[in-house]
């Protein structure tokens, strides 16, 4: 019996762990979602929404660095970015028309509040780490140049 419990007991916390990890996964995932639809179907402000998408990219960043196995980060990514395409792509669009419409002024005076920015830091380092992971896969450095590039114009080039 006490055999049966020694080759059950890892087997069973193997279980257990990798059932915690695909949950706590599927809440950032679900987190993430709400998140980005509300901003993106929100009444905010363009610079708002966008600020509010990068915030929450950093942070799915940084969940995914964690993940050691490359092909579970993988999967992390796309989920990711299948469950969020629209809502990223409707905040990037009105944030592209509305950097449009500034004059030169008011874009210095953009770059100025978004460098100001206390996520900015987490981006400019976490960008290269995470394109050195996935550079085999171009969807998800896509995506990040994407992002990045909502910013400003000059951001794009200089952060991913």
């Amino acid at each position: 019996m006490k055999k049966i419990c020694l080759v059950l007991a890892p087997i069973f916390a193997l279980l257990v762990f990798s059932n915690c990890a695909s949950f706590k996964q599927n809440r950032w995932l679900s987190a993430h979602q709400k998140e980005l639809s509300r901003l993106a179907n929100s009444n905010l402000p363009a610079e708002e929404k966008l600020h509010g998408l990068v915030q929450d990219y950093v942070k799915f960043m940084q969940e995914d660095l964690k993940f050691v196995d490359p092909v579970k980060g993988v999967k992390y990514v796309k989920k990711y970015h299948d469950q969020n395409r629209a809502s990223m792509e409707k905040i990037l669009r009105e944030s592209e028309k509305w950097q449009q419409d500034l004059n030169g002024l008011e874009k210095i005076a953009l770059g100025v509040r978004t460098v100001q920015k206390p996520y900015i830091r987490d981006l400019i380092d976490l960008g290269p780490k995470f394109k050195r992971k996935y550079k085999q896969y171009a969807f998800a450095v896509e995506l990040g140049s994407k992002i990045t590039g909502g910013l400003t114009k000059f951001a794009g080039k200089s952060l991913f």
